[in-house]
């Protein structure tokens, strides 16, 4: 029970971080958190509830999110196995990884819907994205419950 009420609080406020820095994924350090402690069942419903918040606020043809979650799922499983998870370096060289793939994710999205591609500001997003995940995850990460993290460290 205090894990679903956790993420329940922390989907609260990632949703309203989004709202006040529109184009910065608030979700993503969460997928990392998550993938870390808990068991994966758990990392992949979050993951779809995150999804379908995103597909249905964003402004975006369907398959934005799916395609970023995917990105990030294999970033944080390849970075794994060459660096700590738990390290701010590692968080640090994936947020800016995250700010390369948004920008190449909106490019992509904005080519085949036929729209313009503000570049000025897809690369300020790319720049807040890229800056604001390394802290969110540390936040995130430090405010995760140690009860919950036990539990997965008795399973493993």
């Amino acid at each position: 029970m205090l894990a679903v009420l956790w993420w329940l609080a922390f989907t609260v406020v990632c949703i309203w971080g989004q709202s006040l820095l529109p184009g910065v994924d608030f979700f993503a350090p969460g997928m990392a958190v998550s993938l870390r402690w808990q068991k994966p069942g758990a990392t992949l419903i979050l993951t779809l509830i995150w999804v379908a918040i995103q597909e249905g606020a964003g402004g975006l043809a369907f398959g934005y999110a799916i395609l970023w979650y995917a990105i990030l799922f294999a970033l944080l499983t390849v970075g794994r196995w060459l660096l700590d998870p738990g390290s701010l370096q590692f968080q640090a060289l994936l947020g800016v990884a995250l700010g390369v793939a948004h920008l190449l994710l909106l490019y992509l999205m904005a080519v085949l819907e036929m729209r313009a591609f503000p570049l000025w500001r897809v690369l300020g997003e790319c720049l807040l994205q890229a800056l604001l995940y390394p802290v969110l995850w540390y936040f995130a990460d430090s405010m995760f419950p140690d009860r919950l993290k036990r539990v997965h460290e008795e399973s493993a």
